[in-house]
């Protein structure tokens, strides 16, 4: 990626309230940008002119990187509340993964407040098991959200494989495996429902 391509892409996402286009891979070349212009700054002498205009152009790159991902995130979540799930479309694979597990939460902020306004006060379901839990023998009860292969479970029996909208008790461990990575929820089981 050139310093060029970058300046085009951040002037896109800053100036526009929908979510713009970016190109396949965009954050590994971000990243290899950012790389090359850190080494080819550390060979150089910094009391130089050619130094300061690089480390310059280092942090130019640097704010547009910051802009761009910053207006993203925000037209995101943005998204998540008015529409409730996520325009995979027109997102990179990294915010997919990033983004996942924070669609849940707003699915489960929505089913929140739709209880309050029928006046009912339930507790809030987490779509994320609170991590000072240790895991042990504990199984947890998962609605799948994606096709997930067999697998040894930390029980070191086989578990799977899971299709979408698949419900299953699997050990904790796996169980919030799955939920952080966006490809599981947990189901809460209500007494007397």
């Amino acid at each position: 990626m050139m310093y060029e391509d970058l300046l085009r892409a951040w002037r896109e996402e800053v100036g526009s309230e929908d979510l713009s286009p970016l190109p396949e891979g965009f954050y590994k070349q971000v990243a290899e940008l950012v790389a090359e212009l850190r080494s080819h700054l550390k060979m150089m002498d910094m009391k130089t002119l050619k130094a300061r205009i690089a480390r310059r152009e280092l942090e130019n790159v640097e704010r547009m990187i910051k802009g761009i991902f910053w207006a993203r995130v925000r037209k995101i979540l943005r998204a998540l509340e008015s529409k409730g799930t996520l325009e995979v479309e027109k997102l990179t694979p990294e915010e997919v993964e990033l983004f996942r597990p924070m669609e849940a939460s707003f699915s489960g902020l929505r089913k929140f407040l739709d209880d309050l306004l029928r006046g009912e006060l339930r507790r809030p379901e987490l779509a994320v098991e609170p991590l000072a839990q240790a895991p042990g023998e504990k199984k947890i009860l998962v609605r799948l959200l994606a096709e997930v292969p067999a697998v040894v479970g930390a029980d070191l029996k086989i578990h799977g494989p899971f299709r979408p909208g698949d419900v299953a008790f699997i050990p904790a461990e796996n169980a919030l495996d799955l939920i952080r990575k966006g490809m599981a929820v947990e189901v809460e089981i209500r007494e007397g429902a």
